[in-house]
């Protein structure tokens, strides 16, 4: 029997994603606080809902793609949790046996304690963030993480095959989401690293496209140094993606993380500073590879293709 699957949340990657069921013929319910976005996607063929257990009811599997771990907590618990709030959220309408995945890049933590109240009313759950930017989206090509439990996985395996072409279980519930930190987290790091070290080449007076010719046939070579900067920072096109915003609170979730468990965490944390001062400039809903931006204004230098 076909799944019936809803989307909650249609920004940025949430509705690329809606869009792509829809693309590979899946009859999919839609939520949104932004009630004319959410009716937009009724002219493609999804219906839209007026209230989150309402769209819970009607679906075996429910995606969450959300901005951070209070919102995917307060849209599945409802206003107040458990007790005061859950009339108002999804686990009001889901079935038991029904399967809520969050995509959301989200705490590892927070994903546990959601799974296990869940869990008391037999509902299943998955955390499954995703890599890949919304051009991947849009085509399908995600890399998706998964954590959950192996029989779950492989039931939901699916619908995750129409988002992603790139799928990976990596664990139990939360594994998904403490894999995206860990990757986000390397993303901003060497996206941070290289952009300190071409504006420190670019005013030793060296060319920045020579500049970046030597690094990516060298060992300093990264998907930054390969991708971000002759597509985004040296072209200065900085075409809106994955937020500035949306990096640092992935950084703070990793951070957090090390903190939980006492791991190390000192680049990290000087990491976490830079991008937060992007968001403290007003750049939070420029693509990330902009941070090229706060280094390039404290270096006092541009790292352009005529620099």
């Amino acid at each position: 029997m076909e799944k019936r699957i809803a989307v909650v949340g249609l920004g940025q990657m949430g509705g690329r994603i809606a869009r792509r069921l829809l693309h590979k013929g899946h009859p999919i319910g839609v939520f949104d606080v932004d009630r004319d976005l959410a009716g937009r996607f009724a002219a493609l063929g999804a219906t839209p809902y007026d209230t989150l257990s309402g769209l819970a009811a009607g679906h075996d599997v429910v995606l969450t793609v959300l901005p951070n771990a209070d919102i995917v907590k307060r849209v599945v618990l409802g206003e107040g949790g458990l007790a005061s709030g859950l009339a108002s959220g999804l686990a009001a309408g889901l079935a038991k046996g029904s399967v809520l995945i969050d995509m959301t890049s989200s705490v590892p933590a927070v994903t546990r304690e959601i799974a296990g109240i869940l869990s008391q009313r037999g509902i299943r759950m998955l955390d499954a963030p995703v890599s890949g930017g919304v051009q991947k989206a849009e085509q399908g090509a995600l890399t998706i993480m998964v954590g959950g439990e192996a029989q779950v996985f492989e039931d939901a395996r699916i619908v995750l095959e129409d988002i992603g072409s790139q799928i990976f279980h990596v664990g139990g519930i939360g594994a998904g989401h403490t894999a995206k930190a860990v990757n986000n987290l390397i993303t901003a790091t060497t996206l941070a690293i290289t952009s300190e070290a071409m504006a420190l080449g670019v005013k030793m007076g060296v060319n920045a496209q020579a500049l970046l010719n030597v690094i990516n046939a060298g060992s300093g070579r990264s998907a930054a140094s390969e991708t971000k900067f002759p597509q985004q920072i040296l072209s200065r096109k900085f075409v809106p993606g994955f937020s500035i915003a949306l990096m640092c609170k992935d950084v703070g979730i990793a951070l957090g993380m090390a903190h939980d468990v006492d791991s190390p965490a000192l680049i990290s944390a000087a990491v976490h500073e830079l991008w937060k001062r992007g968001v403290e400039q007003g750049r939070g809903d420029m693509d990330h590879s902009a941070i090229a931006l706060v280094v390039e204004e404290m270096a006092g230098v541009q790292i352009s293709a005529a620099s």
